[in-house]
């Protein structure tokens, strides 16, 4: 499961909008803020890598652990 607050928290350290986010990995902002919310947990491996890679983390960084 993907940690919806560990996105928010690293994009907002790196002083970017959701709007930047999305052009960076070209996922929806929409999508992005779902995403943080918690509404949407589970994307696909892809877009996990995307955003890691955006943030500048590894995708271990991003994943909740239970």
């Amino acid at each position: 499961m993907l940690n919806g607050l560990k996105i928010r928290e690293l994009r907002t350290l790196k002083g970017y909008t959701t709007l930047d986010l999305s052009k960076f990995t070209r996922i929806s902002k929409s999508y992005l803020e779902e995403l943080e919310r918690g509404d949407k947990i589970n994307p696909s491996f892809d877009k996990v890598v995307y955003i890691a890679h955006a943030l500048g983390v590894k995708v271990d960084e991003l994943i909740l652990k239970v």
